[in-house]
């Protein structure tokens, strides 16, 4: 795993709690599921393109949405 998504999911519970005072966007826990999604599907053995469309059908997103977060958030 990447540093940013070790250091967002280490941080999630303070995360969440700046959500609720409005101070953070909701998308950074998405972003962590998405992740964490993600990962979960290549240990399975998935395809990289269908992780993608997986995903973004259950977050009703865009495919190419996900994989902005992925890269951003795994290199």
């Amino acid at each position: 795993m990447c540093m940013l998504y070790t250091k967002l999911k280490h941080l999630e519970k303070e995360i969440k709690e700046l959500e609720t005072l409005g101070v953070v966007d909701t998308s950074w826990r998405r972003n962590i599921r998405i992740v964490e999604e993600y990962t979960a599907l290549r240990d399975k053995g998935v395809c990289v393109y269908c992780c993608y469309e997986f995903i973004a059908k259950d977050e009703g997103i865009s495919a190419s949405s996900v994989k902005k977060i992925i890269k951003r958030l795994m290199t």
